[in-house]
């Protein structure tokens, strides 16, 4: 009955489209809506609409898996499912306050619903291809605001979109600051349409891979967008001033590069992965030797020791409770309710809220897709490694748009009809 009538699955791609194409300047948009309605009833549905549609998403998956009596056999999908079905348990029998139990449960199984819902639905090659070059359009509108924010725009000009003017600093309720600065330096750090730098930063690690594939990939338009979102894409990244981002960056390409060096290539084209490595270092040394706050935006010793100190106390802290402290009690949601747990590091942050069992699941879980993802020679092995890497320093993963734009795209690239094509 699922194929006879495939509206559901036509249904299913078109709200992919939705998330993908709006997801990027989601927090622009509903900063932008919190200054006019500030009634509870529609701030909640401005900042809801996304897990809306990834309800429906789910919804429409357990159709097919009821009417086809099929299930995926990736490792990692059934990885995630026991995952999200122990948070679930965290969620329901924890014993701190039930909305931070919620909050927590949505920040940590949203992203693995939406992998999980994508792979029961079957597009066709080019219609993923679609999804991707719409996630790469909506993401050169990105590029562009940040260009404008970096050449044209005054440093102060979203508080005319309803954000703070608190700089660097956001209050929980509160709305974002206007813009963020490199440690104690005056030097802006470019956030676009994100709620932060890092944010912004850690969507580029996503989209990069993308792009460069997708130059290799199409022809015309889309190939010289995929080079100007490359291009501009890096620009961008470096004055994001995301040291972990960075970092990331460096250590995909590398990966990339050696993997491509193991192969057949012709002496020329090795020539030119060893120029363009040597002039992306130089130029970031130059970079870095002739900007005046260059020890600042480098080193940044208060905000390194800081980092450092969270760290280790959060280690403390999974170490003295081997079942967790509950949902939400860790990160971004735990200073909504008025507490200061912030791991700096998605894997401990993981090991705190969920125990260590679930610590030990969730690195399973993405060591497996990683591999997934090798095998199948996807770019988004890339995407996803990178994002990886800035979870050692960070929480790339409480960032909603960055998140469900990843995993949707990873869902979608293991359909069964990718697979076979």
């Amino acid at each position: 009955m699922w194929r006879k009538n495939n509206f559901p699955e036509k249904l299913a791609w078109w709200i992919c489209a939705i998330l993908l194409a709006l997801l990027p300047f989601h927090a622009f948009l509903f900063t932008w809506f919190h200054s006019f309605f500030w009634q509870e009833g529609f701030v909640i549905f401005f900042q809801a609409w996304k897990e809306i549609l990834v309800g429906i998403l789910c919804f429409l998956a357990l159709v097919k898996l009821f009417a086809t009596r099929e299930s995926p056999r990736e490792k990692s999908f059934w990885l995630a499912g026991i995952f999200v079905s122990l948070a679930i348990f965290y969620g329901i029998f924890g014993n701190n306050e039930f909305s931070q139990r919620i909050l927590g449960l949505r920040t940590a199984t949203l992203f693995l619903g939406i992998f999980l819902a994508m792979k029961f639905f079957d597009f066709e090659n080019k219609r993923i291809e679609h999804l991707k070059k719409i996630v790469l359009f909506a993401s050169s509108l990105v590029l562009l605001f940040a260009l404008a924010q970096k050449f044209l725009l005054p440093a102060d000009f979203l508080k005319h979109f309803g954000y703070s003017e608190n700089i660097s600093s956001w209050l929980p309720g509160g709305n974002l600051p206007i813009f963020h600065t490199v440690g104690d330096s005056e030097t802006i750090r470019l956030q676009s349409t994100f709620a932060g730098p890092n944010q912004l930063a850690a969507f580029l690690i996503v989209i990069l891979p993308l792009a460069a594939a997708g130059f290799f990939r199409w022809k015309n338009f889309w190939q010289w967008l995929a080079a100007g979102i490359f291009g501009g894409g890096i620009f961008v990244l470096i004055f994001t001033f995301s040291r972990s981002a960075w970092l990331s960056f460096a250590a995909i390409f590398l990966i990339f590069a050696i993997h491509e060096w193991r192969k057949n290539l012709p002496e020329k084209l090795k020539r030119k992965l060893l120029l363009g490595g040597a002039i992306g270092i130089l130029t970031f040394g130059i970079f870095g030797i002739a900007n005046l706050n260059s020890r600042e935006i480098l080193a940044r010793e208060a905000s390194t020791s800081a980092h450092l100190e969270r760290s280790i106390a959060a280690a403390k802290l999974v170490l003295q409770n081997p079942l967790g402290i509950g949902l939400g009690k860790s990160a971004g949601i735990s200073q909504r309710f008025g507490e200061e747990i912030t791991p700096e590091n998605t894997f401990l942050g993981v090991a705190l809220e969920t125990g260590w069992l679930g610590g030990i699941l969730f690195l399973i879980f993405l060591i497996s897709l990683l591999a997934e993802l090798r095998r199948k020679n996807s770019e988004l092995f890339y995407s996803l490694l990178g994002i990886t890497i800035i979870a050692l320093f960070l929480h790339p993963l409480e960032d909603t748009p960055t998140a469900l734009t990843l995993f949707l795209l990873i869902g979608s690239r293991s359909s069964k009809k990718v697979e076979e094509s």
